[in-house]
């Protein structure tokens, strides 16, 4: 597993125990948004485990590289709009003194799961290569 897929994964545990979590929509985006990065990310971990790297081509190499690339490209847009959401959330709730322990939780987690993301996998996160079929 990735250090990434365990930032993500904590700051999903840590929303789902939000006490508004059930309730509000934008927390529930944001948690949808987190599940779908942290499947994505596992994902990439499976498929780059499951081939033989020294004996496979070079086409079957470039193949699961930009396989890689794109879902590295679509976890990272995931994990930003789960942060785009958790700040909207903040922007039009706040949150009481008693929440903020676990507010940060959520926070903290997923800045080091992007920032771990990004440390990894570097470009590929900014970038995804479009294919077109001709």
């Amino acid at each position: 597993m990735y250090p990434a897929t365990a930032g993500v994964g904590s700051s999903l545990q840590s929303l789902e125990r939000f006490p508004d979590y059930q309730q509000e929509q934008l927390l529930i985006l944001a948690g949808l948004e987190l599940t779908i990065a942290y499947r994505l990310l596992e994902a990439r971990w499976k498929i780059a485990n499951s081939i033989f790297w020294k004996r496979s081509n070079a086409a079957t190499k470039h193949s699961v590289r930009a396989k890689l690339d794109g879902i590295a490209f679509d976890a990272n847009s995931s994990i930003i709009k789960a942060g785009k959401l958790l700040n909207r959330y903040y922007d039009l709730h706040g949150i009481d003194e008693r929440d903020r322990e676990a507010w940060s939780q959520v926070i903290r987690s997923l800045t080091n799961g992007h920032r771990w993301l990004n440390e990894e996998f570097g470009i590929d996160c900014t970038a995804k290569q479009l294919k077109i079929d001709l």
